[in-house]
């Protein structure tokens, strides 16, 4: 009898703590000068710690 072939599974490379592995973050986005300046609206940008691609940086 032939002896069993095992696979390996790859290992799973570790999320982004800043997006939680998403790749999106919300920013919140601003109008207005000096002291008159005042929240407008949340956008979604891609997440600047891993460029959108949900893995952390090694």
């Amino acid at each position: 009898m032939a002896a069993r072939k095992t696979t390996r599974t790859k290992p799973v490379p570790p999320k982004c703590t800043a997006c939680a592995g998403q790749g999106w973050v919300t920013e919140t986005h601003t109008v207005g000068r000096g002291k008159n300046t005042r929240p407008a609206g949340e956008v979604e940008v891609l997440c600047p710690t891993c460029l959108g691609s949900g893995t952390a940086a090694a």
